[in-house]
């Protein structure tokens, strides 16, 4: 057994006939793999499963099965009152999982299952496995748990999650398990070859030009580099919300002489999205908790509101020099 809290949940999921399952607000590949992992497993065992997110899912996760099929809602007047079990994925915030700074949790039953260090444990049972690569890497696991024998959908669901979160297997807290488990996924027909080309060779146009502005902007201090674009030129790139996380995993780590990089663009007035990776072994959650965010060690990330683009700039330059003088 490799959690004891899989049982409880499998109680839970047994009890429930009507299922919701989260992809948290800007989704990436490990919220939507893992969510459509889950549905497909729950599926499978008879349940009646819905797949709701609060933002659209990025384009080039539409090729994983189910992924035409998630809801995007709106948390505000969403009603829970339909279903019996709330299952939220790779969020270590209820925010997170909406969307929005303040709200409620439902009145419903609910299980978190988590990979991120800083997880605020919301929900009725909270299984929350920091050492895991990727919440996908962590539904592995229960599924392992569950002894469920889940169809090749369902494998590479998983291991599009792994691929993302891991950076195609670059980041340091990956080992022997994570490869062991992918190659698994494989023999059970996951796809790593489209995987890596839907995440990393089908970039649109217009994001790979607003990389260019990204690096344009880029400047580097004292072991960190950074770049900030604001939300002029955000939307005079089509308001390409994914563009940053990309920005972030392939040139702010990468770059000689320093230990981390930060990415900052405004999406709304007033709204700043940060993401923090690191390029040794420099704790970026530390940096990202600070400003309010959070993450892991090796990469994180945070949401500024309520301050002007330069003033939030600022803020994060200013607690990531902090962070630089005490190590």
């Amino acid at each position: 057994m490799n959690y004891k809290e899989s049982s409880l949940i499998l109680k839970e999921i047994k009890k429930a006939d009507k299922i919701l399952i989260n992809c948290h607000r800007g989704p990436d590949s490990d919220s939507v793999g893992s969510a459509l992992a889950l549905s497909g497993v729950l599926k499978n065992l008879g349940k009646e499963v819905a797949v709701i997110c609060p933002s659209d899912l990025p384009s080039d996760l539409m090729f994983l099965k189910g992924a035409n099929e998630v809801i995007r809602v709106n948390f505000t007047s969403f009603d829970f009152s339909e279903y019996d079990l709330f299952v939220i994925l790779d969020s270590s915030t209820y925010s997170m999982v909406t969307g929005l700074k303040d709200s409620d949790k439902p009145g419903i039953n609910s299980v978190v299952i988590d990979h991120h260090i800083s997880n605020e444990k919301f929900g009725n049972i909270n299984l929350i496995d920091a050492k895991t690569t990727s919440t996908g890497e962590l539904l592995y696991k229960v599924f392992e748990d569950w002894k469920i024998d889940f169809d090749k959908f369902v494998a590479e669901s998983l291991l599009t999650g792994i691929i993302g979160d891991t950076g195609t297997f670059q980041y340091q807290n990956v080992g022997k398990e994570t490869l062991r488990i992918a190659a698994d996924l494989i023999e059970k027909g996951a796809d790593k070859d489209k995987i890596v080309y839907n995440l990393y060779r089908n970039i649109e146009f217009r994001e790979v030009k607003m990389w260019g502005k990204f690096i344009e902007s880029m400047m580097i201090e004292d072991r960190f580099v950074w770049s900030a674009v604001p939300l002029s030129v955000y939307k005079d790139f089509g308001e390409y919300t994914y563009a940053k996380e990309d920005v972030a995993n392939l040139f702010s780590p990468i770059v000689k002489g320093t230990e981390f990089g930060i990415i900052m663009i405004e999406t709304s007035e007033n709204i700043l999205s940060v993401s923090f990776r690191s390029r040794t072994g420099f704790d970026v959650s530390k940096v990202a908790n600070e400003v309010g965010g959070g993450g892991h060690k090796a990469a994180a990330g945070a949401r500024i509101e309520g301050l002007p683009f330069q003033e939030a700039v600022n803020k994060v330059l200013t607690v990531a020099r902090k962070y630089v003088q005490k190590n």
